[in-house]
C-alpha cells in the first residue's frame, strides 16, 4: 500500500502538479482634494512589459492615456466580479475615505502572476472623454495569493489631458 501511494505521488509530482493559482493585491490610491471636482471614476489597467513603455519611465507614461501608448493586447484581462466576464481594465466609482489626503482602498483579485507589469490608474474626468488625472507604478513580480499593498497618489492634471482614457464602454 505504501508503495502505491509513493508511486502515485511521484507521478502527481511528475505532472508538474497543480497549476499555478492566480494573485491579487491591494491598492491604496491617494487623491487631492482639487481632483475630487473633475472626476466620475478611477480606470485600473495592468501592462505587460511595462519596461519597452517609454522604457518603463512613469513619469512619461502617465502623460497620455496608457491606451494610445501600447496595443490591447498588452493589457492584462481582468474579472470583473459583477459580469463574470474579462476585460482590459476594472473602473471603480469614486468612494474615498474622508480626511487629509483623502483615500480609496481598492482591489484586483484574480491577477495571473508575472513579471514587469505596470499598473496604471487613470482619474477619468466627469464628462468621461478626458484623463483628469493619473499614476502609473512599476510592480514588483505578480505571485500567486497575496502580495504586498500598492500605494499610488494620483496625479492632477490642469486642465485635463485631451485623450479619451476609456478602456472598457
Amino acid at each position: 500500500m505504501r508503495r502505491a501511494l509513493l508511486a502515485l505521488a511521484v507521478a502527481l509530482a511528475a505532472c508538474g502538479g497543480p497549476p499555478p493559482t492566480e494573485g491579487g493585491f491591494d491598492l491604496d490610491l491617494v487623491v487631492s482634494r482639487g481632483l475630487l471636482d473633475s472626476i466620475s471614476a478611477f480606470q485600473v489597467a495592468l501592462v505587460t512589459s511595462i519596461s519597452s513603455v517609454e522604457g518603463g519611465d512613469c513619469t512619461v507614461i502617465r502623460q497620455k492615456c496608457i491606451k494610445d501608448q501600447v496595443p490591447a493586447n498588452r493589457f492584462v484581462q481582468l474579472r470583473n466580479a459583477a459580469t463574470n466576464k474579462t476585460q482590459p481594465a476594472m473602473v471603480f466609482p469614486i468612494n474615498l475615505t474622508a480626511g487629509t489626503p483623502n483615500t480609496q482602498d481598492l482591489s484586483l483579485s484574480e491577477v495571473p502572476p508575472g513579471r514587469d507589469y505596470g499598473l496604471i490608474i487613470e482619474a477619468i474626468s466627469k464628462d468621461g472623454t478626458k484623463l483628469a488625472g493619473s499614476e502609473c507604478n512599476l510592480l514588483p513580480p505578480v505571485t500567486a495569493g497575496a502580495n504586498p499593498r500598492v500605494l499610488l497618489r494620483i496625479q492632477q492634471y490642469s486642465p485635463a489631458k485631451m485623450c479619451d482614457p476609456r478602456l472598457v464602454p
